[in-house]
Parts: C-alpha cells; structure tokens; sequence
C-alpha cells in the first residue's frame, strides 16, 4: 500500500446531496432493471445498498473524489475490472469476429448449467456465478482467459472474483446462455495492494492488443496510465498525472465533456461501439467572471476551450455503465424463472474517514 499526496489541497468532508441518500437498492436505479421489468433483487454484494448507485462507481467516484477534492482509494481489483467491463462491451459488439479466437465452437451458444441445492431465496449465486466460469473454461479455445479476466491480487476477495466471474460471463453471452437448476436441500490517493498487483495489471493489458486494431488502440491509451499506477505503488508517484485525472467544460446547455486519463475507462459506449478517438474538441465554455475581468455578458464569459488529444474526450452523460449484465434461467425444483445478474462497479464509497471515495465493486441477481 502506498499514499502519496498530490495536491496542496485540504480534504472536503464528503457531503451527499438529499437524492444521493440511499432510499432504495442501487441496482434497481439501473437501466437494465428497469427495463426488464424487475421485481426483487434476489442477492447481491453485502451492504451494497449503503453505498452511493452509481452507473459507473469507478469513473464517477474517481471524478468526485478529483473535483470536491477527497481522498481517493483506488485497489488494483478496481482498475483491472474497470477494464475488463469496458473489454466485455467490445467483446459483445464483435463476437462474431473474435468467436474464432475466444471459443472452440463456431456457431451459436452453448448452454451452462449449475446445479446446486437450495431454493430460489437461499442458493448462493455468487458461488454459481464462479462455477459458470469453471464450465466456461472447457469451451474456451485459451483456457487461461478465465484467469486473465478474473482478479487475482493481494487484494482481491471472494467477492471480487464472483464480480470477475459474472464480468467475464456477460463479456462472453454471445457465445453462451447460463441456467442454474436448484434441488431441494484525492488530497492523496492510496493505492492498495502490493507493486506486484499493479505490475500484473500493466502485464495483463498488453494481451488486449491480441484481439484486434481497437483493442490495440486502447491498449496504447492504457499502458501509459498503468505505467503511472506501477511507479506509484514503488513510491514514485508522477504528481503531475495525478493532478490531470480528470477535466470538464459545462456548456451553456446544461451538457458537460469531460476528458483527462480517466477517459480510457470509457473508450466503449454502452452498445460497445469506440468513442475512444483521441482528435481535440473545441467546446464553448461558459463559467463565472474572475475578479476585474471584463465581460459583455454580465458575470458570466464565454470562451472556446480545447479539450483532447492525449485522452478520449467524453460526454459526462455518456460515460459507460461501469458494469455488466446477463441473463440466467433458474430452474427451481421444476419452477422455472428468469432473472439478471449485475456485476462491475455498481457504486462508491464515502470512507468511515468522512473523507475520503473508493469505487465499489459489487455484484445482485434479480428476478425478472
């Protein structure tokens, strides 16, 4: 574990707004959710619903944590499957053209069931959720994707590897249907983790470059950035990098761009199609007037401001959902029901601290 500080900021308690409060389940402000017309959240990650939803924990923590000026707390489990969601997206949107190189079977979907004892309300889906994987593997044309995709860190939990395992399974439905048959019975950022954790991620991303020229051009974006995340844990942080995370331009239309190295976690939209290009934006900004500065718009001033070139420029309203879904059959002692399953960064935390945001990676099952 490292902390390093950088900025000569004091730390803002982390304040929630009235509608940030947690008055539901996160999952069920989800998207997805809704969509499908579900009813109950059948499991999910403990204490989930204490946490602050979010459609994307990871980029959306880590950009409050950057503007209201918190203590940022990053684990390597975070960023890796921050990546991987982004990678299941690409996944999804390319099957047919990756199919040769990720499954042994070139047409259709296999079916993957779990049986386990229990009943609809007591069987552990987390737990099937990380069988579907040891299945998965047989039908797999590199049976070390598994464990390429899932984390497996100094820090990681079991937790995480039940988010890893229905990360990697939502990245793989094109090419499977899953069914589970039940029987009775930032003031300073700490890096958690050893350098060796962060290491393995810097090492893991290069095989993105193996499954085509997107892939490749992102994994030219994110070498960089996990390059600075290896020098931070050997405590030579570049407080330089540390300080761009992140920058956004409001517009007089109430839209925002953000753009800034956190931009590489969302270089696929939500449909999994690139929005990663690197071309710079010119955007009208309009902000408050500085002290003695002339204005013919009263307090405000509008300027052009170039945003881009080095990271995706992105519309806050279009960062991706950092986490996945994918649907799974239950066959209940003959009683069949359909439901959801949600993996990824489902929401963040304000530490016990008061001050400090660490994304939260978070897994539920929901009954449609």
């Amino acid at each position: 574990m490292v902390t390093f500080a950088v900025s000569p900021v004091e730390a803002n308690k982390v304040e929630l707004n009235e509608w940030e409060r947690p008055t539901g389940h996160p999952v069920a402000e989800r998207r997805e959710y809704k969509d499908a017309n579900c009813r109950d959240v059948l499991q999910a990650s403990p204490n989930l619903d204490a946490r602050i939803g979010s459609p994307n924990g990871f980029v959306h923590g880590v950009v409050r944590a950057y503007n209201n000026h918190h203590h940022l707390v990053l684990r390597p489990d975070d960023v890796w499957l921050a990546i991987m969601t982004q990678f299941g997206l690409f996944v999804n949107k390319n099957a047919e053209d990756l199919r040769h190189a990720l499954v042994k079977h070139q047409e259709g979907q296999k079916e993957l069931v779990v049986k386990d004892v229990g009943s609809l309300r007591t069987v552990d889906y987390g737990y099937m959720a990380t069988q579907m994987i040891d299945q998965m593997t047989d039908h797999l044309v590199d049976p070390a994707l598994s464990e390429w995709v899932l984390p497996s860190f100094s820090t990681t939990t079991f937790h995480d590897r039940i988010v890893g395992s229905v990360v990697m399974m939502a990245s793989m439905k094109k090419y499977f249907t899953y069914s589970c048959q039940l029987a009775c019975g930032i003031p300073t950022v700490t890096l958690l983790g050893t350098v060796s954790d962060w290491e393995d991620i810097r090492r893991r991303a290069d095989k993105l470059a193996t499954f085509g020229d997107l892939t490749t051009k992102w994994m030219s974006m994110l070498t960089p950035v996990l390059d600075q995340f290896v020098a931070a844990a050997n405590n030579k942080p570049d407080v330089e990098f540390w300080q761009r995370i992140c920058h956004s331009v409001s517009h007089g239309s109430g839209s925002c761009h953000l753009s800034g190295w956190i931009t590489v976690f969302s270089v696929f939209d939500d449909a999994g199609v690139w929005q990663g290009d690197l071309d710079a934006v010119e955007i009208l900004q309009i902000r408050k007037a500085r002290p003695g500065e002339f204005t013919p718009y009263g307090s405000h001033v509008r300027e052009m401001v170039k945003l881009g070139g080095d990271f995706p420029v992105v519309e806050v309203g279009k960062v991706t959902a950092g986490y996945l879904t994918v649907d799974v059959k239950i066959d209940d002692n003959g009683t069949e029901y359909k439901s959801v399953m949600f993996a990824g960064h489902l929401a963040y935390e304000a530490l016990v601290d008061g001050t400090s945001i660490q994304p939260t990676l978070a897994w539920a099952i929901a009954l449609k």
